[in-house]
Formats: C-alpha cells, sequence, structure tokens
C-alpha cells in the first residue's frame, strides 16, 4: 500500500464502529485504540501534525491479529491489514519497533525460525530417506511450527504420502522460515532475504509446487512470494486426492467435529470448503459450524501468541468455549498456530473438547493402499 492509499484509507473511515463487530483484541482488551476507529482517528491526528508516534500508538498497530475480520465489515471496504503492514513498515524504518517485537526479530534473524532453534535441528523430524533432498517437481514445505515444536503434523502428512505413493521432496534442515513473522512485522528486507534463501532451494530442486500445512506459510508463499510457484494447503492437496479415489477412508471416526476457519487458511487464502470435504469423507463423521465461520469466522488470536500471550489465550478460550456449547466433541483446524493457542485457550476455559490439527486427525483412518506417483 502506497503513502497515498493509506492517506485516502484514513480519510474514507466513516467512523462507523462497525469494524469492533468480530475484532478479537478489543473483545479482550476493550479500549477503542485497538479497534480500526480508534486507530483511524490517531493516524489522522498524526496526518495533521496533532499527535506523534507515542509507545502507545505504535503499541496500537502492533496489538493487531491482522485477522482481517475488520474489512469484512468494514462498509468502505478499508484493507487494515494490508494498511498496519505499511504502518509497520513505516516504524522499522523509522526505528521505532516496539520492545514488544524485538526479541522475536532477533531471533528470526539470528535463527531463521522464531523458537531459537539450531539450523542444523530443523530438519531433525526427517526420516533418513528424506534427509538429502532430491528433485522433484513436488515440495512439501513443513514451516517452522511443524519443523520444531509440532512435528508430529510433518510426520503425519508424510505418512499420509507415502501411504498413496506420491512423489515429493522436503528441503528438512535446508528449509528456513518463510518469513511470515518478519513481513507481519514490517521487517521487509530482512523478510525477503529469507524468501530468497528459499526460493534459490526452491529452483535448484526443479520444484513447480509447493504445499504446507502451515497457514502463515501458505499467506506469505501466495501473496509476497514470486507467483512462478504453484501454492497450496495440504487440505487442498488432500481434497483433490480424496476426489480422484486416491485418498480413502477406511475406519470410522465416530465424533461429532467443529472446523475452525483460521484466518490465513481462510480470510487471506479463500480456502474453506477443501477441509471441510475431506473431514465429510470420513466415515462416522458429524461436522457441526461456528455461529460466525468461512469469511466471518472470528478469531483465534494466534498470530498474538510471542508478543501478548495473555490476550491470545484469552481470544483463543471464547472459542473454545462456543465449541463446547455447540456440542463438539473434537475441534479441527488447519493450521498448526491454530492448533497450538487453541489448546491454550481450552486450559484456561476449563473445556475438555479436544484439538486436533487435521493432519493428525487423518493418519490412522487412511486406506493404505499403493497408488502411482
Amino acid at each position: 500500500m502506497t503513502r497515498e492509499q493509506l492517506v485516502q484509507d484514513v480519510y474514507t473511515c466513516a467512523s462507523c464502529g462497525f469494524c469492533r463487530f468480530g475484532c478479537p483484541v478489543y473483545d479482550v482488551v476493550g479500549f477503542e485504540r485497538v479497534t480500526v476507529r480508534g486507530r483511524m482517528l490517531i493516524f489522522k491526528k498524526i496526518l495533521e501534525g496533532r499527535m506523534e508516534y507515542t509507545d502507545g500508538v505504535t503499541d496500537s498497530i502492533y496489538m493487531c491479529a491482522g485477522c482481517g475480520n475488520c474489512t469484512v465489515e468494514c462498509p468502505t471496504g478499508i484493507d487494515f491489514v494490508e494498511m498496519a503492514r505499511t504502518l509497520r513498515e513505516d516504524l522499522v524504518r523509522r526505528g521505532q519497533l516496539p520492545e514488544s517485537q524485538r526479541p522475536i526479530r532477533g531471533t528470526l534473524v539470528l535463527k531463521s525460525n522464531p523458537f531459537g532453534e539450531p539450523l542444523e535441528e530443523r530438519g531433525a523430524w526427517v526420516p533418513p530417506q528424506y534427509q538429502e533432498p532430491k528433485k522433484s517437481a513436488n515440495l512439501y514445505f513443513a514451516g517452522c511450527t511443524a519443523s520444531y515444536s509440532l512435528n508430529r503434523v510433518a510426520k503425519s502428512i508424510l505418512k499420509i504420502l507415502e501411504d498413496i505413493g506420491y512423489d515429493f521432496t522436503i528441503l528438512g534442515s535446508r528449509e528456513r522460515c518463510c518469513g511470515n513473522p518478519l513481513f507481519r512485522m514490517g521487517e521487509r528486507e530482512a523478510a525477503r532475504e529469507m524468501m530468497d534463501e528459499n526460493c534459490e532451494r526452491f529452483d535448484e530442486l526443479g520444484v513447480e509446487h509447493i504445499f504446507t500445512s502451515c497457514a502463515g506459510c501458505l499467506t506469505t508463499f501466495t501473496h509476497d512470494y514470486p507467483q512462478k510457484y504453484r501454492v497450496r494447503h495440504v487440505t487442498q492437496l488432500l481434497d483433490e486426492l480424496v476426489k480422484e479415489g486416491r485418498l480413502q477412508f477406511d475406519k470410522e471416526l465416530n465424533e461429532k467435529l467443529i472446523y475452525f476457519d483460521g484466518c490465513d487458511i481462510g480470510r487471506h487464502c479463500g480456502i474453506y470448503e477443501e477441509p471441510r470435504r475431506v473431514l465429510r469423507a470420513i466415515p462416522g463423521v458429524e461436522l457441526i459450524e461456528f455461529d460466525y465461520n468461512r469469511e466471518e469466522a472470528m478469531c483465534c488470536g494466534g498470530p498474538l501468541m510471542s508478543s501478548y500471550p495473555n490476550v491470545a489465550t484469552h481470544i483463543a478460550s471464547m472459542r473454545m468455549r462456543e465449541a463446547e456449547e455447540k456440542g463438539a466433541g473434537m475441534v479441527v483446524t488447519a493450521c498448526p498456530a491454530c492448533f497450538i493457542n487453541l489448546k491454550g485457550g481450552a486450559k484456561e476455559a476449563g473445556v475438555k473438547a479436544s484439538i486436533q490439527d487435521i493432519a493428525l486427525l487423518l493418519p490412522r483412518l487412511v486406506k493404505k493402499e499403493k497408488g502411482p506417483s
């Protein structure tokens, strides 16, 4: 977004307050300054020279989950997610990155992952036969969360694809963060360095199709990377394989499931029906819905876990309470970050419903029948 577009949006805002509905941070914090309307009033004063960028102002810019629900509600169509990125890039140029962001920024630049784990251990989860990346048109990009803190997701996807004989390659320890957290915080140059490093490896292996289980990686590949790769979420691939009859389920799951639309896979990438079709293909499943779902789904607060953990967990607890009220025995998501944050929310709310990433749910149900790659 250019500065001219940003200024236009500031003066386009009608101050109607519709943005408050569905804003996960406002639901918890309750202050007008964390809504789009409140921020617009602040930016107008800054543009007119009546206010400076104070710590409180910069904090309000970063205390945004980037879920995009405000854009769905806005009658004038203001895209605050893109606007926030532009403002954050401006703050980075000014040297005003908030203290809440600096630790993770340093960790990402130094270690190429948000957890501060050694680079050489990124591929520790990868089976021996995949340790040396082979040339293939199909690449599974695990992402930071599945590589370090939730590698059960990555292992599950490998098992599913191996069981049906799908041809693919993995980068393992040669994989780097896609740059998503840096793009979000306005550190575009550092993010682009990671992007260039990954693209170099993609091209070395002849990759044409990238599929990932990380919704944040999906958003970054879709919106920030060169558009020469076919990018899909793993649920889109699984949905395609189900349609072709290559992925079948021969065990029942007699459970009432509720699918959680993560913001990255949903509003930012428009993937709603594919994961639902995969879940409905499982014998015995009853799939129910949150009151607000698909484009209008409420955020779990996941993007705020590193900088505002208490806010993130409380937002997730509200989602889990609704799931319990709906009678769901299991909440299923297709985003590892949502999975982790919803677990924290369930604990805070005392909700007993289990939480599963769709990749963790499927392997024990898949019919093991090798097919052509």
